[in-house]
């Protein structure tokens, strides 16, 4: 039996608000005659929230289409794909190579071989600078089928000398491939294979080190050699856990594409993602100075971007970067600049609605959470949790989820509401047993929130006091690494220990760290 092919439906429902909406304006535009069958068959699959081929068929029953699905569901998956393209044209190196090239086709089927040739001079230096040796090679391909046609006396040597020139670009393409292979195979060790602990990971991870186009920087030869040497060091040094050097290396790689401002300007996302990064380990590290730097370039690259790039690089520049962001100002108890921050995503996030990509939105919600905890307003903090809670779930974001019906009993506990707290413990508690997600951590934590239910205001210090020494001696494995990322437990157990507020001792701790 021939299984029915769900990819129409996959695509259409992989498609933001603003690419549905212009599809719909493409269609009507260009698809005279048949436009209205597509717009009623793609909002047809758009309504569904799971295939149902025989459910499609009985809303169309009545289309005059009806007996045709198969054959419109093929020409939709195309016309889908027409509509995007014309979204994603910008004009970046690549396009404008091959506006060239086509340029140098057009006016040697015309036999304007002279114009021909001054449209692909300019292809060749633009591929050259942009080291894309894909449409270089391209170029040099139609630059032969020119000179083939045209009459020269030294056409022996310009043959020749373009042959030369194609070896060497295919001989450059391929050192880039053996880079990115290495690159690859770091990606693969790290990713992938775990546990560097192993002697036979870590002398692989060593051997990919050592090769000589990963040890010697003079065999990159160009900017994209140099990448992905960096990338393949920056990996090793992440699955070391050197994140001193993962820093510096990322480091490097904002001065090479500030130093080649063209690449930037083509292709600002791997900037974007350089600084996010950067600005990340720069903060885990505990290097204010780059925090604060990244923290200027990512605002100003913001603004001199806004409503000139495409609504997903836009999104991916303030709200990846907020995202960041926030994590600085909670770990650094900076709460001006928090408040002012939430205040500025708060005003941003109804713009964007569901173009937002679900994972980033669900992050944003945690970390703006546990700032305002950490900041004292716990009814915010509750109001954000209760959105996280709706938007996680057991099946997305699983780890988040988790982490957020344990804050929100301690949110409880902070607004008193110790009427409520037995029941959250309690369901909590049994929601953790039964999903087998109960790790050290939890069990450290839910021990400590049942002794709190059953003990008098009078015994909390003393509680609290003991959680501190039970999570300060707590192995530091993954589960409880992701914990204390999202929010840090030991620290609210000191506060209400000592009696001193969290973001002073955070200040504190921060500063012991800085001498």
């Amino acid at each position: 039996m021939k299984t029915v092919s769900d990819d129409l439906f996959r695509l259409i429902k992989s498609l933001s608000k603003s690419e549905k909406g212009y599809f719909k304006k493409y269609a009507a535009k260009n698809e005279t005659g048949s436009k209205q069958n597509y717009i009623l068959l793609f909002d047809a699959i758009d309504t569904m929230s799971e295939y149902d081929e025989e459910l499609l068929k009985k809303k169309l029953k009545n289309a005059a289409f009806a007996k045709q699905i198969p054959v419109y569901k093929v020409y939709l998956f195309n016309l889908i794909l027409r509509s995007l393209s014309q979204i994603s044209v910008v004009s970046d190196a690549g396009a404008k190579i091959k506006e060239y090239l086509e340029n140098t086709r057009l006016l040697s089927s015309k036999a304007l071989y002279k114009e021909a040739l001054k449209q692909l001079k300019k292809a060749k230096e633009l591929a050259v600078k942009y080291n894309n040796y894909i449409l270089l090679l391209d170029a040099l391909v139609a630059e032969r089928n020119i000179i083939t046609v045209m009459p020269d006396k030294n056409i022996s040597d310009i043959r020749k000398n373009l042959y030369s020139e194609q070896i060497t670009i295919i001989n450059r393409f391929r050192k880039n491939l053996e880079y990115s292979w290495l690159s690859d195979q770091m990606v693969i060790c790290v990713e992938q294979k775990g546990d560097f602990s192993v002697e036979e990971r870590r002398l692989e991870m060593e051997n990919i080190l050592k090769s000589p186009l990963i040890s010697n920087e003079k065999n990159a030869e160009d900017l994209n050699m140099m990448f992905y040497l960096l990338h393949t060091r920056l990996l090793y040094f992440l699955g070391k856990n050197n994140l001193e050097e993962v820093r510096n290396i990322l480091g490097r790689e904002i001065d090479l594409l500030e130093a080649n401002r063209h690449f930037v300007d083509d292709n600002p996302r791997n900037y974007s993602n350089a600084l996010i990064n950067y600005l990340l380990f720069s903060q885990i590290t505990g290097y204010r100075e780059g925090v604060l730097v990244t923290i200027s370039k990512l605002n100003r690259l913001r603004k001199k971007l806004k409503n000139k790039v495409p609504l997903s690089l836009q999104i991916q520049i303030f709200f990846h970067a907020a995202n960041s962001e926030i994590l600085v100002y909670r770990n650094s108890a900076d709460l001006r600049r928090g408040r002012n921050l939430i205040k500025k995503i708060n005003e941003e996030l109804p713009k964007f609605g569901n173009e937002i990509p679900p994972q980033l939105r669900i992050a944003l919600l945690s970390n703006i959470a546990s700032f305002l905890f950490m900041d004292g307003q716990y009814d915010e903090a509750l109001k954000m949790n209760s959105k996280l809670l709706d938007e996680s779930g057991p099946a997305f974001k699983s780890d988040v989820f988790q982490f957020s019906k344990i804050l929100n009993i301690i949110i409880h506990y902070e607004l008193n509401n110790f009427d409520l707290l037995e029941y959250l413990v309690e369901s909590t508690y049994k929601f953790f047993r039964d999903k087998n997600v109960m790790k050290k951590m939890e069990n450290i934590l839910f021990a400590f929130f049942k002794k709190l239910v059953r003990s008098g205001p009078d015994e909390h210090k003393e509680l609290f006091d003991e959680l501190h020494f039970n999570l300060k001696k707590l192995e530091l494995d993954d589960n409880t690494y992701n914990l204390l990322t999202m929010f840090d437990f030991i620290i609210w157990a000191e506060s209400h220990a000592s009696g001193i507020p969290m973001p002073q001792l955070i200040k504190n701790n921060s500063s012991k760290i800085n001498k």
